[in-house]
């Protein structure tokens, strides 16, 4: 399984991330680290995932998302994309984003608080519509 690795970082320690790192996986294998070519366009995600609030103080790495798609019906194109907020090995929340028909377009959106506000709410749905729409860009 591909995925796409997010990790932010308070490296300042001011109480909010200040540096985000992205890396592309394959089977638990890291692959490469983002290029600026790529950091050109993961810019939108960085900063929707930066509002989750789901960070590292210091240069920590246990707090991270993983996004991946899945294409069950083996057509080429995702019809769910998922986001895991890991803290180390452990699954602290999830999302996802599915295309029922597979039209391109997402008809379902599941999350959680994933913006840690105490609300599990529309401004929640948005983000993940965001991040995965910005994660469907890169072709991973």
């Amino acid at each position: 399984m591909r995925y796409l690795k997010v990790i932010a970082q308070d490296r300042s320690g001011k109480g909010t991330a200040d540096t985000v790192h992205f890396q592309f996986y394959e089977d638990e294998q890291l692959q490469r680290e983002a290029t600026d070519a790529d950091r050109q366009q993961l810019r939108s995600l960085g900063k929707t995932y930066l509002k989750c609030a789901w960070f590292n103080e210091g240069e920590g790495e246990e707090r991270h998302l993983r996004i991946f798609s899945q294409n069950p019906s083996a057509d080429g194109t995702p019809e769910t994309v998922r986001l895991h907020f890991h803290e180390g090995q452990k699954i602290a929340y999830k999302a996802a984003a599915h295309d029922l028909d597979n039209d391109g377009g997402l008809e379902v959106i599941l999350s959680s608080d994933v913006d840690n506000d105490g609300r599990a709410d529309r401004t929640d749905r948005r983000r993940v519509a965001s991040m995965v729409e910005e994660f469907l860009k890169l072709g991973v």
